[in-house]
């Protein structure tokens, strides 16, 4: 995988997080709270999975782009990398009981930035390098269940991660030739998580409903271990670093990393497999975040989102009437704060498209799209970040998932 991102935003909290959305409601400005389909796996409600109908195999795949603008001096860096997004099994417990479950592995968050600053003394050149990588996962299973019309679900899980701090200093002389300081913080970290949510459907008539949704996500705390080291290098851009000496090395120090709680609501409104259109709220409580008793530059932050769903013709002859066409739109306060407040707003688009006709009941294959354009960040900011991602997620549940049946 491509990974040469370059985010200074990221060296906070646990860093840049990844949507916490599959590719389908992505590209509907990240509904999630009340989104139930069977033919899409809505790992962010797990109510959701009560209404799985048939086996379910989810992985999505993102590309980002990414630019840089900063005022002083005015310079531009744009960088690009791919990753998978999710991975995930959904399979129907028992049909006639609305149960389902769940599997699945996700990141939720990266790390990676290469900053290089130069400085000059009244003698030498100073050139300071800030480098980081790392990030956060979770593997998780959950199940959803209940009634016809309303449905209660949880997930629990192991989140893991790791986090890598490099600061280099070097002193550049035309006459004498200095070491390279180099300073590595390494911290890794695991611990249990749990989330919960539940939906409510009413119907207003015989093709049209209104569906309430609502999800938790529980303060987590986690086991840390952290390991500081000091040594003296050669560094170059071509062969890295190496080691000449180690200065220092400390014995790991035993911690805490507090990720906070979270929740989200909204409605919408379905007309089956015509049209729909949403609203959803959501927030997070980052000022409880903590890192070894630091909270980082994290402030709570929340999340205004807006989309829908057209089809155009779900049992036409035409290919591009039965695709699913989808759009939305958020915006908010970041959970990072350097000085001024930080705001991001997004805006998508995307599309289910059905590799077969839907004349086929127990099977199915759809690649869900979503296109998104984030902008984080204002002028009244040092730094500003545009974000051009594209999700690409293969829903798929074929004949060889199903048991076949003989009479």
């Amino acid at each position: 995988m491509n990974a040469q991102e370059n985010s200074p935003y990221s060296r906070f909290g646990l860093g840049n997080l990844i949507p916490a959305q599959n590719n389908l409601n992505r590209a509907m400005g990240g509904l999630t709270a009340a989104y139930n389909n069977f033919q899409s796996v809505n790992f962010t409600n797990p109510a959701s999975y009560a209404n799985l109908k048939i086996t379910t195999y989810d992985i999505g795949l993102d590309y980002s782009s990414r630019t840089l603008n900063t005022l002083t001096p005015p310079k531009s860096f744009t960088s690009a990398y791919l990753i998978p997004s999710y991975l995930q099994l959904g399979l129907p417990l028992s049909k006639k009981n609305n149960w389902g479950m769940n599997i699945g592995l996700r990141p939720i968050s990266r790390i990676n930035y290469d900053i290089t600053i130069r400085t000059r003394t009244s003698i030498d050149s100073v050139r300071y390098g800030y480098v980081g990588n790392g990030g956060s996962y979770q593997a998780f299973t959950g199940m959803g269940f209940g009634s016809k019309n309303l449905t209660v679900g949880f997930n629990v899980g192991y989140m893991f991660g790791n986090k890598e701090y490099n600061s280099r200093v070097s002193f550049i002389n035309d006459s004498v030739t200095y070491k390279t300081s180099n300073t590595t913080d390494t911290t890794r970290f695991g611990g249990l998580f749990y989330n919960a949510g539940i939906q409510y459907k009413l119907n207003l008539n015989k093709t049209t409903s209104l569906r309430l949704g609502a999800f938790s996500n529980f303060k987590t705390e986690m086991t840390a271990t952290k390991s500081i080291s000091r040594e003296t290098v050669n560094f170059s851009t071509n062969s890295g670093i190496q080691t000449i000496d180690s200065v220092y090395r400390g014995v790991d120090e035993e911690g805490k990393i507090i990720y906070p709680s979270s929740w989200g609501a909204g409605f919408m409104i379905d007309n089956e497999n015509v049209w729909m259109v949403g609203v959803e709220f959501n927030a997070a409580k980052w000022n409880d975040y903590r890192y070894f008793g630091a909270n980082d530059n994290m402030v709570d932050s929340w999340t205004a989102r807006f989309g829908g769903q057209i089809i155009p013709n779900y049992k036409g002859e035409g290919y591009w009437s039965r695709v699913a066409y989808r759009f939305g739109f958020s915006f908010g306060p970041d959970n990072l704060k350097i000085n001024k407040p930080i705001n991001q707003t997004t805006f998508s688009f995307g599309a289910g498209l059905p590799v077969r006709r839907n004349v086929y009941t127990n099977q199915y294959t759809v690649i869900n799209t979503a296109f998104e354009l984030c902008y984080r960040g204002n002028n009244s900011n040092e730094i500003k970040e545009s974000l051009f991602r594209l999700s690409v997620g293969l829903n798929l549940s074929d004949i060889w998932f199903n048991k076949p049946k003989y009479q």
